[in-house]
């Protein structure tokens, strides 16, 4: 199967969360609200960028990129999509991935590393960012990062 060759070279983890999004995810009654913002520590040391190679919110970040990359290719619904984030960000202890730069920028990187076009660029950035600029400069940003 051509999708198993291809999700053979995500992490482990990555390629599971993809592999239950395209076979019926949408069919889960899943709850993807993001959790109170009590824990603001960590979500402040998510939008800070200032991470080390292999902190916690780097691997979040490479995780974000992968999993889009891979989603790019395959095909899928967005919603079904969205979930998937939101799964890695709490395996990676991230609460408000909403509002973390993090997450927009390995979208943009995913979806530069997939040779997305333009188009398709804009259609994630209105989704998932709406008007708010900062998170359109960050998925802008990565995608110019992989793009090339």
């Amino acid at each position: 199967m051509r999708i198993d060759w291809k999700l053979s070279s995500l992490r482990p983890g990555v390629a599971a969360l993809l592999a239950l999004a395209l076979v019926g995810f949408q069919a889960c009654s899943f709850s993807t609200s993001s959790d109170s913002s009590s824990d603001s520590s960590a979500s402040s040391s998510e939008s800070s960028g200032s991470s080390s190679p292999g902190s916690k919110e780097a691997q979040y970040k490479n995780d974000v990129r992968e999993y889009t990359a891979a989603y790019v290719k395959t095909g899928g619904q967005f919603d079904a999509f969205q979930r998937g984030i939101g799964d890695l960000a709490k395996k990676h202890g991230i609460t408000n991935w909403e509002d973390s730069t993090l997450t927009y920028e390995g979208i943009g990187e995913g979806l530069g590393e997939a040779r997305a076009s333009e188009v398709q660029l804009k259609a994630y950035a209105d989704g998932l960012a709406g008007q708010n600029a900062a998170k359109r400069a960050a998925m802008e940003k990565g995608y110019s990062a992989k793009k090339g």
